[in-house]
């Protein structure tokens, strides 16, 4: 029987040697730290246990008697120990198309599998020790494929861990593996170029956190060319290796991946840490998540966010313009300016059957805003304003004069400036939502029309307290979160 390398107490993936003295060894693949005479025992107890399950296949003499007859091994393999491969081969497999089944990116990751990688390592090494009484070619391409199967579907899983916690470099390591394992063979040549492909991604954003913009910039190119070469040689059907539309989604994250790298090469090219962009987007990936799942939004709502991220550390390099509301504020906040078209069933102010037309703000924070949408209508506050005297509403002339009065502009270099976290899109939907809310208020006197969201500004805030900031123009915000919080979604 081969010898078994130190594995890993918590995943059972192999150690890396502990040097002479050493205690502890931290596992590459899920980062374990584990004790060195606690994975000695466990590799012991491993051992014992391959030997226990050979001598229940198969009789010591048998094993001592024929080993060397290649006709012997040939018929005991055959007879006892290819159908325990076959069942083997088709769990391993299972397991291995599952881990696969699912986009392998850090940004909207796969979520945490319950799945225990150990057993699986284990149960592959449990076909290796049977490896020499496959002498039939086809006996050895079934055992050898049950084998990359195992293992792959291990390093798989481990890599799905990684990704749910953003831990890109254990991630990158177990795809690293999968890699090493996979044989280059026309079967598995498109699953090869996919988590070629991935691991391309996965070195672009480790480069980025080693701060070396330009290399990271390079590789995430390199992946977006890697998918679509791949889409053009994914045939219809798919094999489930490679779903089309797995392959797509991972395409548009190495998309936002090279905006990111652009946006983090910015801040590297200004003096200022690179980082500040990662740190948002590692916090903004459970937020994203959050509003996904909420709001059943798909993953194409990340590119608008990331491009915004990328236009506001633009503009605070000077290179370029957002659209800003003038004000003394160090903490600016983003809103979507929402055109509406409505009309009321009657009323004084507007005629029976004529059209109204309001443009509204709703809060690009929306997950943390108490109240999303401006309150022109007083539906929030429990106090709705009269039809006829909207314009009367004392949130109407602030939003008039904040719309009135933006202006294209830099962004101040030492302000905190939080991104949009939600797309153009549902900050329509959250408009229309409060609409129907208003109409209702109103007992249906207002017939909602369309809205259209027509771009982004940022009005700089201060604190007032921990859940609150105002706008010195009369407009303030409620969270329902600490500042803090926002704060770790701000560059």
């Amino acid at each position: 029987m081969e010898t078994v390398a130190l594995r890993c107490t918590n995943c059972g993936a192999p150690l890396p040697k502990p040097k002479p003295g050493e205690e502890w060894v931290r596992c590459e693949y899920c980062g374990f730290l584990n004790k060195v005479i606690d994975a000695t025992a466990y590799v012991e107890k491993l051992r014992r246990d391959l030997e226990k399950w050979i001598r229940e296949i198969l009789p010591s003499t048998t094993i001592s008697s024929t080993v060397a007859d290649l006709t012997a091994r040939h018929q005991i393999f055959q007879e006892i120990i290819k159908p325990k491969v076959m069942i083997a081969r088709s769990n391993l497999r299972a397991k291995y198309l599952l881990y696969l089944s699912t986009p392998l990116t850090p940004i909207s990751p796969p979520s945490s599998s319950s799945d225990d990688p150990k057993p699986i390592f284990e149960e592959t090494l449990k076909i290796q020790t049977v490896r020499d009484f496959a002498v039939s070619e086809d006996d050895l391409k079934l055992v050898q494929e049950t084998i990359i199967y195992g293992n792959t579907a291990g390093y798989l899983l481990n890599a799905v861990k990684a990704l749910s916690r953003f831990d890109v470099k254990s991630a990158l390591k177990n795809i690293e593996e999968a890699l090493a394992d996979i044989p280059d063979e026309p079967g598995f040549n498109l699953v090869k170029q996919r988590l070629k492909a991935t691991r391309s991604v996965l070195t672009a954003l480790s480069l980025l956190y080693d701060r070396d913009t330009q290399a990271a910039l390079d590789i995430a190119k390199t992946g977006i060319d890697q998918y679509n070469m791949l889409l053009d040689s994914v045939g219809s059907p798919a094999s489930p290796e490679v779903s089309r539309g797995v392959l797509e989604a991972e395409k548009m994250i190495t998309e936002i991946v090279y905006k990111i790298s652009e946006a983090s090469h910015e801040f590297f090219r200004a003096g200022r840490d690179p980082l500040e962009v990662l740190r948002f987007v590692e916090a903004y990936t459970k937020v994203f998540q959050l509003i996904r799942e909420t709001y059943k939004r798909p993953l194409s709502d990340l590119v608008e966010v990331v491009e915004n991220l990328r236009g506001i550390v633009l503009a605070k390099n000077g290179s370029s313009q957002v659209y800003v509301v003038p004000g003394s504020g160090n903490f600016y906040l983003p809103f979507y300016v929402v055109e509406s078209r409505f009309s009321f069933v009657k009323g004084m102010l507007l005629k029976k059957g004529e059209e109204s037309r309001l443009t509204m703000l709703v809060s690009a924070i929306a997950p943390y805003a108490a109240n999303p949408v401006i309150d022109v209508f007083g539906v929030y506050s429990g106090k709705p304003v009269k039809l006829e005297k909207v314009e009367e509403a004392p949130l109407y002339p602030v939003l008039k004069n904040i719309v009135s009065s933006i202006k294209a502009s830099g962004l101040p270099t030492d302000a905190r400036v939080t991104p949009p976290l939600i797309s153009s899109v549902l900050a329509e939907k959250i408009f229309d939502s409060y609409m129907n809310i208003v109409s209702n208020k109103y007992g249906g006197k207002i017939i909602f029309v369309s809205s259209q969201a027509t771009g982004v500004i940022y009005i700089p805030f201060n604190p007032v307290n921990q859940r609150i900031l105002a706008y010195e123009r009369g407009l303030s915000i409620s969270l329902i979160t600490d500042l803090e919080n926002l704060v770790k979604l701000s560059v």
